[in-house]
């Protein structure tokens, strides 16, 4: 398997800011999108504390303050150009989510791989908004991110195998 060199997420609500929590625990570098600028301060506060609680109780391998490092927060989608997997946890609404694929499409590099978080829309119609369908596929976390070790995996009908 391919080094991951960066790794995105769209939307910093509860299930965006756990999915980055986990990403950058788990020592990616980490690129946490969102149009508004202080629901990016509230996700990194609530990682912070959630991050402490996890060091305090002495389950992380590293300090809180060094996985905070690499965190990257942004309310330019340009900001994840560099990445090549990015996880989308943007509101639950079809038009915003089809836009953000095809902005995506358009500003990544043609190998990355596009997840979605979604609970209810299709990800073949998610997938049908762009020009690597075999490369979109659904990642559905479970609640609270951080705590949960389990993730539901979803195909499109043209999600490949390697994806």
């Amino acid at each position: 398997m391919a080094k991951l060199a960066g790794f995105g997420v769209v939307g910093s609500g509860a299930m965006g800011s756990g999915i980055a929590q986990v990403g950058a625990q788990s020592g990616f570098p980490v690129t946490l999108f969102d149009i508004s600028e202080a629901q990016l301060e509230k996700a990194r506060s609530g990682m912070q504390k959630s991050l402490t609680k996890l060091e305090e109780k002495g389950v992380l391998k590293e300090s809180a303050g060094d996985i905070l490092k690499r965190l990257n927060l942004t309310t330019q989608l340009q900001g994840l150009k560099g990445c090549d997997f990015v996880v989308e946890a943007a509101t639950e609404n079809r038009e915003i989510k089809f836009k953000l694929f095809r902005d995506l499409d358009t500003l990544l590099d043609p190998k990355a791989i596009l997840c979605s978080n979604t609970s209810s829309i299709s990800i073949t119609e998610i997938a049908g908004q762009t020009k690597r369908p075999e490369l979109v596929a659904g990642m559905h976390f479970m609640n609270p991110v951080p705590l949960m070790k389990l993730v539901e995996g979803i195909r499109g009908m043209a999600t490949s195998d390697a994806c």
